[in-house]
């Protein structure tokens, strides 16, 4: 490294001074070495850097010298070139070294700790922040640079109280440096007490990293570490790579599976964003985060996979949620067009099961839906392509339904002693608005003639009537209907009431001679499944109605 043989001919220099005569050394020396180092670093490529030596004498125990020194890198960008490092800005470092020799090496020992500052910092086109500032420091007794004609070693921790990168929306808190250089071989570890994503919501929790990176010669920086958060709950395995040269890299995150308890806190334990969109979350998670470095800048991807994901958007209930999602950016998150999920169940004021959906997510926050199918009282529905903002969803999605099992929808509604049989087709307009979902005109058709019957143990009083009454004579009809059409309305809010209207043309076979009617019946059910509103009368022939009431009876 250009800037470590910077240092090295200084402390050269430093000890020549020394050696040769160290009463001139001492009187003179301190301009003479502030001013060679000043060229050396400025050989090295940092053209406007300053060393200033503002003391020089024997170092305590006679271990060499000491001198007291404030380093003004200049403006980094001069200096881009020549470190191979695309950065900008200013760092200023000062403090006193000892310098001293050991054997036929040199070797330079801080005095302490060494403050440093950075002003207008970037690297690779990201500003980084230090508000308050950062130290220096030896690791333990081992000299921070030690260096002979033939070898040189640097051994060095840097700390920093906060490291902040605002264009990425991270802070660092209690970072910890660890930089080693073994001739042509360097290492660096990291350690940070606390990673935050300072987004609100923040799409992860805090985490705790420790990463490792080495370089051998002047090939790339192999990376590898691990990033450890919510209580133990999330663990993800880093992986990387960085080509000082050509100034790409990439870092891959790896999130190991983790469960989400059905009673626990949900996706807020470990991403606060995504509890947004999905409260009262269960099921197991995954996934992996890649950032890239290139000349053009920095650029993000993902992968998200749940299995067995349930839970609440608003009024809209989740469970079986299951698949592999692509992430084209996480900030801001991006999900292309034709990812695919398997739904076990999604309740918007109608159960619909097995469902598949084919979706994307814009940068503008709204999902796009281009399939979306579920199965439904053993016929399919099939939704028009749509587009929503899941954080206030607002607008209408029309479900088209096919071959609906009558029998199998009435159980929907469970209304004690309704059965019936047939094959239905027709329209659900779903409507969302804020935090409600209704269900607006839906409309149900017979493909054909079925049954419809209606015998429960304990009619409602509204459907109580006395012998020969009109309601009395309805509910004998009812109670073997045979349709030849039928023309079902389904209205109702999730998580509320749903009701249902039936238009019947036919007869029973049983019910006087099996005279043709055609009726209207009006039906209501909330959650608890209660029968709410009574049976009406829609249209029944005046030669009917007269035979139901007794007006047309003979004597026989």
């Amino acid at each position: 490294m250009r800037l470590g043989r910077a240092i090295a001919g200084t402390v050269a220099v430093t000890v020549t001074l020394a050696v040769v005569g160290l009463g001139g050394a001492i009187l003179a020396g301190p301009a003479l070495i502030g001013g060679t180092a000043t060229q050396i670093l400025r050989d090295a490529g940092f053209t406007e850097a300053a060393v200033t030596v503002t003391s020089l004498r024997i170092a305590d125990g006679w271990r060499g010298l000491r001198l007291e020194f404030a380093v003004d890198s200049g403006p980094l960008e001069a200096a881009a070139k020549a470190l191979d490092l695309p950065m900008s800005g200013r760092v200023t470092l000062s403090g006193a070294l000892v310098i001293g020799k050991d054997g036929g090496a040199v070797t330079v020992a801080p005095a302490g700790c060494l403050p440093a500052k950075a002003e207008r910092l970037t690297v690779a086109g990201q500003p980084l922040g230090l508000p308050q500032g950062a130290t220096l420091c030896p690791v333990g007794e081992t000299p921070l640079l030690r260096w002979s004609p033939d070898a040189m070693t640097v051994v060095a921790e840097l700390q920093a109280p906060r490291l902040e990168a605002p264009a990425s929306d991270l802070r660092a808190d209690k970072v910890v440096l660890r930089l080693a250089q073994d001739g042509d071989d360097r290492r660096a570890d990291v350690v940070v007490a606390q990673l935050t994503n300072t987004t609100k919501p923040a799409p992860v929790v805090p985490l705790a990293v420790t990463m490792q990176a080495v370089q051998a010669g002047q090939g790339p920086w192999a990376i590898d570490g691990t990033a450890k958060g919510a209580n133990g709950l999330l663990t993800v395995t880093l992986d990387g790579t960085y080509d000082q040269t050509a100034g790409a890299g990439k870092l891959e995150a790896v999130a190991k599976p983790f469960r989400l308890a059905a009673d626990g806190p949900g996706l807020a334990a470990v991403s606060p964003l995504a509890a947004t969109f999905l409260e009262k979350a269960s099921g197991t998670l995954s996934g992996k985060a890649t950032v890239a470095l290139t000349a053009k800048g920095m650029t993000t991807s993902g992968q998200a996979v749940v299995k067995g994901l349930a839970g609440a958007a608003g009024p809209v209930t989740v469970a079986g949620v299951s698949g592999t999602i692509a992430l084209s950016s996480l900030s801001p998150p991006v999900i292309p067009d034709g990812q695919k999920l398997s739904i076990g169940l999604l309740d918007v004021g109608i159960p619909l099961t097995d469902g598949t959906l084919l979706f994307g997510y814009g940068r503008d926050g709204r999902l796009d839906v281009d399939r979306a199918e579920w199965n439904w009282a053993g016929g399919l529905l099939r939704a028009d392509p749509f587009e929503l903002s899941p954080e206030k969803p607002k607008g209408r999605v029309t479900l088209h339904a096919d071959r609906i099992d009558a029998a199998k929808l009435l159980n929907l509604i469970a209304v004690d002693g309704l059965a019936a049989s047939g094959k239905l087709a027709g329209s659900l307009p779903v409507v969302f608005a804020g935090d409600k979902v209704t269900i607006d005109g839906g409309v149900l058709e017979s493909s054909g003639p079925g049954t419809l019957r209606y015998d429960p143990a304990k009619p409602p009083p509204a459907l109580k009537g006395e012998e020969g009454s009109p309601t009395a004579m309805l509910m004998g009809a009812l109670t073997d209907f045979h349709y030849d059409t039928l023309r079902i309305t389904i209205d109702g809010q999730a998580g509320g009431e749903l009701s249902a209207g039936f238009s019947l043309r036919g007869s029973n076979p049983s019910f006087y001679d099996g005279y043709p009617v055609a009726l209207n019946l009006k039906l209501s059910g909330a959650l608890d499944r209660i029968l709410r509103q009574n049976l009406d009368v829609y249209r029944i022939p005046d030669t009917l109605r007269d035979r139901m009431t007794g007006f047309d009876q003979k004597d026989p």
